[in-house]
């Protein structure tokens, strides 16, 4: 893929983060794609990787996913991103609606012609159970 190639498909899935529509965010992804993250282990497929946005936006109907300028080499995508949203319902675990969750993380795409082929996030799961209010941190003594 070219650069403005390359581009062209980052702007339609960031396009597609801000109408917070998952299966608009899974087309981005080729048919037999993967997707892995500390949340959602690794799923494979266009229909898994649906479920995994659809879960995200259930819990943050808000959600904002917004990154930074992508470093690109060949056909890989790094990139910074960041995330924030209001919790709504479930988020692994019970969560207080209205509960505001942000956190930082990083991505790591390998991308086709025909969209993303494997997308890798990584980012402190646990930190964000806590933010969220899912797990409780113990003070130490």
């Amino acid at each position: 893929m070219t650069r403005p190639e390359i581009d062209t498909l980052l702007t339609r899935h960031a396009q597609s983060f801000a109408s917070r529509n998952p299966a608009s965010l899974a087309a981005n992804h080729t048919a037999h794609g993967t997707f892995h993250s500390p949340a959602a282990g690794t799923v494979t497929g266009r229909a898994e990787i649906q479920k995994v946005y659809e879960f995200w936006l259930k819990a943050f109907p808000d959600l904002e996913f917004t990154w930074g300028a992508p470093i690109v080499e060949g056909d890989r995508v790094a990139l910074f991103w960041h995330f924030r949203g209001t919790a709504a319902g479930p988020f692994f675990g019970d969560v207080r609606p209205g509960t505001r969750v942000e956190f930082t993380g990083a991505g790591e795409y390998v991308v086709s012609p025909e969209g993303i082929v494997s997308a890798r996030h990584v980012f402190d799961f646990t930190g964000a159970l806590v933010t969220a209010g899912v797990l409780k941190v113990k003070p130490t003594q």
